[in-house]
């Protein structure tokens, strides 16, 4: 049994006044946010980065170097899954999958995007990080 890490962003948007949220359809068929694992040598920060741009085109730009929050979870063989999640934004880009990596993406305003998430650990993930960024 192992710890296996790995790093995502919440990446955002504003258009019109409201933040909408990039959401990635992973190979699965499930939807979560833009995440993968950490490559030897590579900060948290940089995987975030690497991953956001490998799955969605974007080149974003985090809030802060170090994760906003972090979840752990069972995944199967018995290892754990830790993710480090960073908050990240971009403006002037048009997120495009990298259908080698997910199936599509998603830009969504809050309420869609968590309806159309499939976990409830990144809802809760995605709901507590829209708290803390307050108001468009």
């Amino acid at each position: 049994m192992g710890m296996i890490h790995s790093a995502g962003a919440v990446l955002y948007t504003v258009e019109n006044g409201e933040r909408h949220y990039v959401l990635v359809r992973e190979k699965n068929g499930s939807y979560g946010l833009p995440k993968g694992h950490v490559e030897p040598g590579e900060t948290l920060a940089e995987t975030a980065l690497r991953e956001v741009r490998e799955e969605t085109g974007v080149h974003a730009v985090l809030h802060a170097s170090e994760p906003a929050m972090v979840d752990e979870y069972p995944i199967a063989g018995g290892d754990v899954k830790r993710v480090s999640w960073f908050v990240a934004h971009y403006d002037g880009q048009t997120p495009d999958a990298d259908t080698t990596q997910v199936l599509g993406v998603l830009v969504l305003p809050i309420e869609a995007a968590l309806k159309k998430l499939t976990y409830g650990s990144t809802r809760e993930i995605l709901r507590e990080v829209d708290k803390r960024l307050g108001a468009a």
